[in-house]
């Protein structure tokens, strides 16, 4: 064997590049030589087979994807799943989960900082999905772009749901009772009340809750006083909103029309009460009573007792199978998807203080004139 001891190899005058051997040779490097290519120099091995020198290649390379690796291998993968284009990062599968640890953050050179959640592919971000994200000005956000509730949750169960229709339900039960801008649902018993407003103030009136119309008009409001331990529902009445007064005359006469009864509700039978008819209270003082006189209305994914009753709707079909397990919902009774259920009267019966009040007036007039005749007789 020859040995050619050198310290530099450099191409002929004229030259530009250096040659090792023919095509199909093997150029030797003993173990423990170090070969040191300087920055900027380019080692061109290309259709060249070169072993002993650990090599790199990149699978499924493509536009935008991230690049990942793991131990020692020497290929790469492109990540079809994982993408950034230089403004989004996106995970492209199903159900992604984003593990964060401490000190990671995600920022934006914009207005706010956004995190978007999506089941679109990365891209449609004007239109799709929803962000959680900080606002320039310090404001917490969290936007659904699509028109689809909001879950709140703790301990594993829901809690609170916002619905893309913009009403607000605090429930135990998913999904429970949500038909208003604010609904509130849970056991009445084991929570000591499903609502609680409290006042800072010790003594003094407090407003607790105000009504107003689309003018912005005070209607009425419920009014603590914190002095008397007492609580007032108040309606609008000042005189100045009223016009066209006159007394009522026909006190006795409408009062005699009437008609209060002893009865039993058929939800509580063993207790009886008085109280009103509200469409024949109707007829006397209108004003007093809401609705319409057998009235129906159709209800969704109701709970119907064994006798037909209605126990109660908007219950989704899999809460209730999950309740009669649970024992909240009778064994033997059944769900519908709609039902025809009463529209109900209700009444106002604080609207028939006037009329009493006018009608007592009048009797008590009488009783004075009545009292008037027998004291002259007994004079005479």
């Amino acid at each position: 064997m020859s040995t050619i001891e050198v310290n530099k190899i450099t191409p002929v005058d004229g030259g530009t590049n250096t040659t090792l051997g023919d095509s199909g040779d093997t150029i030797q490097v003993p173990s423990g030589v170090t070969l040191d290519i300087a920055s900027g120099a380019t080692l061109d091995a290309t259709g060249a087979t070169v072993s002993g020198i650990t090599s790199t290649t990149i699978n499924n390379n493509a536009d935008n994807r991230v690049i990942t690796g793991s131990g020692t291998a020497n290929t790469l993968e492109g990540e079809a799943n994982l993408t950034y284009d230089g403004s989004n990062l996106g995970v492209n599968i199903a159900s992604p989960t984003l593990i964060a640890g401490t000190g990671m953050h995600l920022t934006s050179s914009g207005s706010d900082c956004r995190l978007h959640i999506s089941n679109a592919t990365v891209g449609n971000t004007a239109s799709d999905g929803g962000y959680l994200f900080m606002g320039s000005d310090g404001t917490l956000g969290l936007l659904n772009s699509e028109n689809a509730d909001i879950r709140f949750y703790t301990n594993g169960t829901e809690k609170m749901r916002l619905r893309g229709n913009g009403y607000l339900g605090v429930t135990g039960t998913a999904g429970t009772g949500i038909e208003r801008r604010l609904s509130v649902y849970g056991s009445h018993v084991s929570e000591d009340g499903l609502v609680w407003i409290q006042t800072s103030n010790g003594s003094g009136d407090t407003n607790l809750m105000l009504f107003f119309d689309g003018n912005t008009n005070n209607c009425g409001e419920i009014t603590l006083n914190a002095s008397a331990n007492t609580v007032a529902y108040v309606t609008s009445s000042d005189y100045r909103l009223k016009q066209n007064a006159t007394d009522i005359a026909d006190g006795i006469t409408r009062l005699k029309q009437l008609k209060p009864y002893r009865f039993q509700w058929k939800s509580d039978p063993d207790n009886t009460v008085d109280g009103f008819f509200a469409h024949e209270a109707q007829e006397i003082v209108p004003e007093a009573v809401t609705g319409t006189k057998d009235a129906m209305k159709t209800v969704e994914n109701v709970v119907v007792n064994e006798d037909g009753s209605v126990e109660c709707y908007n219950i989704a079909e899999a809460d209730w199978e999950q309740g009669k397990l649970d024992g909240k919902y009778a064994s033997n009774s059944t769900w519908e998807a709609t039902k025809e259920v009463i529209d109900r009267q209700g009444i106002d019966q604080a609207k028939l203080v006037p009329l009493l009040t006018a009608a007592l007036k009048e009797a008590i007039t009488k009783i004075e004139t009545l009292e008037a005749r027998v004291q002259a007789l007994e004079s005479a």
